[in-house]
């Protein structure tokens, strides 16, 4: 069954509405990764956060490891930290390469910081943001 090409690129719109488009381009500049492959990489994690388990799931597991992980929840998003075999776990399952996946959680981190409900403050040593869409 062939791929219908709007419905896909209106999928992947909707994975990076939690994103600003500066931040990708800016990331993707200043971590030497081409933007479109950050782009892809971060569609491709929001869409694993989504299906596995999915986004409540995810963030309800999340709230039970680790203490206090919640920096901030709105209708759009949940901005969790989280320690870095989280992110190591995701950069397996993606196959990113070491660079990409830097890169990936640089957008996540500067998201975070630019997100009017979000704090860093109490944020355990150690431990980076993870903005996961929610809608």
């Amino acid at each position: 069954m062939p791929v219908d090409e709007n419905v896909s690129s209106m999928q992947d719109d909707e994975l990076l509405a939690p994103f600003d488009v500066a931040v990708i381009r800016t990331t993707a500049r200043d971590n030497d990764v081409e933007e479109p492959a950050l782009r892809d990489a971060v569609t491709a994690h929001q869409r694993t956060m989504r299906e596995t388990p999915g986004v409540e799931d995810l963030v309800y597991e999340w709230r039970k490891q680790y203490d206090d992980p919640v920096i901030a929840r709105t209708a759009a998003v949940f901005i969790v930290a989280v320690p870095p075999t989280v992110w190591e776990e995701y950069g397996d399952y993606l196959e990113l390469e070491t660079e990409m996946l830097r890169a990936l959680a640089a957008v996540h981190g500067e998201q975070t910081v630019r997100h009017a409900d979000a704090t860093l403050a109490g944020m355990a040593d150690g431990h980076a943001p993870i903005v996961v869409g929610r809608q």
